[in-house]
């Protein structure tokens, strides 16, 4: 399966997370041959630049754009999200929809090194870090992030905006809901469902259901209080 498209070179990154944006460059370059790099800052979200570590291997532009005539020379871009937090990615694209800005602009940021199947659905606006896999059946929805060195198994659903962090594996038949976020080194049993804008902590084994809006972890992971993000 093809993963690169050399035909872009630019890419503009919606919303600023300063320890973040120099992987999304790497993986930028990496997937796609992006050199040039636009951040559109303004979010609802305020990031101090002075947070940022120069990379001065790219071509990169900070802007603020509060007004829609200064949109007008972004709106064919190809897009990135630049913020993983919880509900974060679905709040930058509704700011941003009001530019008339779709989902079909958004590639998918995928490293090379990843193992992907030819029957795996693939949404917009995935980015996959290196030396993961996802397996046979699996469906990847609209601005998921899948960090590195982490495992899906087959017949898995991954709804809009989940963040799944570094060496999660997730077993068969597993759904995880919109918006939420799988820490690091999480393992989740086959035939688990876990709701909407949920979090569940790093470490965690989780056997049983988890509800949407739930703050859970440990091993058995459970429910330790509700998500009032």
């Amino acid at each position: 399966m093809k993963h690169i498209d050399t035909s872009m070179k630019k890419l503009t990154i919606l919303g600023f997370y300063p320890q973040r944006l120099n992987l999304l460059m790497e993986l930028g370059y990496d997937s796609n041959g992006y050199e040039t790099f636009d951040v559109l800052q303004n979010i609802g979200v305020k990031e101090e630049l002075s947070d940022y570590v120069e990379n001065t291997y790219f071509d990169v532009r900070f802007h603020e754009t509060y007004l829609e005539e200064k949109f007008d020379s972004f709106q064919k871009s190809s897009f990135a999200f630049g913020v993983i937090g919880i509900k974060s990615k679905e709040m930058v694209f509704d700011y941003f929809k009001k530019f008339n800005i779709k989902k079909t602009q958004f590639p998918n940021l995928i490293h090379p090194s990843c193992v992907i199947s030819n029957s795996v659905e693939l949404n917009k606006g995935i980015q996959i870090e290196s030396l993961c896999s996802i397996t046979v059946l699996a469906k990847i929805g609209f601005g998921v992030n899948i960090k590195r060195n982490s495992a899906i198994g087959h017949h898995c659903v991954i709804n809009d905006y989940v963040t799944i962090n570094p060496g999660a594996i997730i077993s068969s038949f597993v759904e995880i809901g919109k918006n939420t976020l799988i820490g690091t080194g999480v393992v989740i049993k086959d035939k688990i469902s876990i709701g909407e804008n949920t979090i569940i902590g790093s470490g965690s084994n989780v056997t049983k259901d988890i509800p949407s809006n739930s703050i859970a972890y440990g091993n058995p992971c459970v429910v330790h209080r509700i998500n009032k993000v």
